[in-house]
């Protein structure tokens, strides 16, 4: 794992990482240019951070860069063995066979008795599990088998566990399942304030609320408070405060997975934490999450400062919070927003702080490049999450409208400063990359990380890898950057 300078064990009961000179390695997150760079932990990987004006420019990329299947070429995949391929139809039909007659009549059965041990019981069982596993693969197999040797041992080791997935059929009750145990690897949350939220939306004329959505204005989700630990906490207006919009391709997410990753974030930034609930594909449509989205940061803002609110978006969630700045922005400049009937809530919303956003899954057109691509080797949007998945983007955004809906194909201008997380080698990287230059060109400050040969939101693999922690840590440290920088410009204003 990490080495033992890595981290620290804080007062609070949270990990204390490092300093921020040690993760950005003396590169200031306020330089605007690009650089490659290399931790003072020499155990820890180097990455790209890029915050120029520009165009985004991947110091790491061959030149003149190489097309995604050029890509793919020169990387390790499958294992680095040639016995089993996800293409070869044989033993697709027979997983999907022996998946049809042996998993799915006892999975749900599997999956409840699972849910019900008790959350410090199942972290300990991965985290123990994975410390006999790790050096085991690294005796047998060490760097064999991940896309490059230059990825670090575990993430090496992840990529031999995690790469047979997809030689399996994916449903949207796997997916479900899966992401709402992100939370195990961290355990119950703890020296946190939380407290569950199920509140109304109040303020808004009910004559404008449209007929569809007469029952979705209620405020659902777990506050996580750090600066204030009482129960009027919501309503204190100078607490800087993270909105967290889970991911999930729209099909899959909750508040209980993502909890233990945003009281991770609380922690390191000392900010408190709302994790929204939306409704999902394909019980509901698009449409449906932009207005939750709409409610929860109309009710919200009610209750703090939206200038010291900052959006944490995941893949599909960093796209909800992109569209709702959009929202705002457009509304300021008196434009008609899709779907127009969100126009009451927006109405008088004031834009947040900023926003950062993970593997952001922001382009709903036609799937191209890197998406078809990356697909075949990345650990998390793999061949069989593309066919479970894709189809809805046909059926639950209004017909003909999937690039009107698509937030890296509409204006940024207006927007506020953004962090970017992203690998080089996941599934979106290309949809990323265009949205950081959509937003520069419209002047809009983006700050990118950018890792080598790691899957989508690799960041939640903190607990296992190091690239993960890193990314976790540069995250932290740009917000509160964010937020230094806001307190500065307060103190000279007045």
């Amino acid at each position: 794992m990490s080495s033992s300078n890595d981290s620290q064990v804080s007062s609070n009961g949270g990990t204390a990482f490092s300093s921020d000179d040690n993760i950005l390695g003396g590169v200031s997150l306020g330089d605007r240019s690009t650089v490659i760079v290399h931790a003072r932990d020499k155990a820890r990987p180097s990455f790209v951070k890029c915050g120029s004006l520009g165009p985004f420019e991947n110091p790491t990329s061959p030149k003149p860069p190489l097309s995604p299947e050029e890509v793919n070429r020169s990387l390790n995949l499958n294992l680095g063995q040639k016995f089993i391929s996800p293409e070869n139809k044989t033993i697709l039909w027979i997983l999907r066979f022996l998946n049809s007659v042996l998993l799915e009549w006892w999975e749900p059965i599997a999956f409840r008795l699972w849910d019900r041990l008790p959350l410090a019981w199942r972290k300990k069982l991965c985290i123990g599990l994975w410390k006999l596993y790790l050096p085991i693969h690294k005796f047998l197999l060490g760097r064999r088998t991940g896309l490059h040797p230059d990825a670090s041992d575990e993430y090496h080791a992840m990529t031999t566990f995690m790469w047979w997935g997809r030689l399996f059929p994916v449903t949207v009750r796997r997916m479900r399942f899966s992401l709402s145990q992100l939370n195990v690897t961290d355990g119950p949350i703890s020296g946190t304030f939380i407290k569950s939220i199920d509140e109304p939306l109040t303020g808004l004329d009910p004559a404008l609320i449209p007929d569809q959505q007469k029952e979705f204005c209620t405020v659902r989700g777990l506050f996580l408070h750090r600066q204030q630990q009482c129960s009027s906490a919501n309503n204190d207006n100078e607490a800087w405060t993270i909105l967290w919009v889970y991911g999930g391709a729209f099909l899959s997410g909750d508040v209980k997975g993502n909890s233990g990753k945003a009281d991770w974030i609380s922690k390191q930034t000392n900010m408190d934490v709302f994790v929204c609930n939306y409704r999902l594909v394909p019980e509901y449509r698009l449409d449906d999450v932009y207005w939750d989205i709409c409610v929860v940061y109309k009710w919200l803002s009610q209750r703090r400062n939206p200038q010291k609110i900052v959006l944490l978006g995941i893949s599909s969630g960093a796209a909800v919070c992109v569209r709702l700045m959009q929202f705002i922005a457009e509304r300021q400049r008196g434009e008609t927003l899709l779907p127009d009937y969100v126009e009451p809530l927006v109405n008088g919303m004031e834009m947040p702080a900023g926003a950062v956003l993970m593997g952001p899954f922001a382009d709903f057109t036609e799937p191209r490049g890197a998406l078809i691509h990356y697909a075949k080797h990345d650990l998390i949007v793999n061949q069989r999450v593309l066919d479970a998945g894709l189809p809805y983007l046909e059926t639950h955004i209004p017909y003909g409208k999937r690039k009107e809906y698509s937030p890296v194909h509409r204006s940024f201008q207006g927007l506020p400063p953004m962090c970017v997380v992203i690998s080089e080698h996941e599934a979106v990287y290309e949809m990323a990359v265009d949205l950081v230059n959509r937003a520069r060109r419209d002047g809009v400050p983006v700050t990118v990380g950018c890792w080598k040969y790691m899957c989508h939101v690799f960041s939640f693999l903190n607990a296992f890898i190091p690239e993960g922690r890193q990314s976790m840590e540069f995250m932290c440290a740009w917000i509160r950057f964010l937020q230094n920088k806001k307190s500065q410009a307060s103190v000279r204003s007045k």
